[in-house]
């Protein structure tokens, strides 16, 4: 992301050159997610089989609790990670959509459905993330209920 940057700005006549090595980088990241960093940080790995008599499978793979240890802070920063760099990369598609640079936009498409592809992957494999969303989206929802109801209590004291 920070070359597709530099490259927007410094290095704009050369595109090809920056085309191309974005897209290596990419790639090589996505791989590294994929097969190195979610198994080091969070215990998963994930991948998808194909063939002409099935169509596509999903296969996940998970290590189990006694031979793994993982560090909470570790994994925190690996889905917060996962989670941001789609929508950093949707920004960015953003900025070059609103900019009209047609030939930079196909870079952070191809970074959002990387990051995409990786995030959809490990939410699947990943046992405590549906846990983890549904306990985030009913504290935002119990915050906001509260906050709305403290909002019209105060309200409502202020006119007596």
């Amino acid at each position: 992301m920070v070359f597709y940057i530099l490259c927007e700005t410094v290095n704009k006549n050369q595109f090809v050159l920056n085309f191309v090595v974005c897209i290596v980088l990419l790639a090589m990241d996505f791989w590294t997610v994929k097969n190195v960093t979610g198994r080091l940080l969070v215990g998963l790995r994930w991948w998808n089989e194909g063939n002409s008599e099935t169509g596509n499978a999903w296969r996940f793979e998970s290590l189990a609790e006694g031979q793994r240890v993982i560090n909470p802070y570790e994994s925190r920063w690996f889905w917060i990670v996962l989670v941001a760099s789609p929508a950093l990369w949707a920004l960015l598609s953003l900025s070059a959509l609103l900019g009209l640079d047609w030939g930079y936009l196909l870079i952070p498409i191809t970074g959002m459905v990387l990051g995409g592809s990786n995030l959809a992957g490990y939410f699947k494999c990943s046992k405590d993330a549906k846990k983890q969303l549904q306990s985030m989206t009913a504290n935002m929802a119990t915050s906001a209920m509260t906050s709305a109801m403290t909002g019209r209590l105060q309200a409502a004291i202020a006119r007596v």
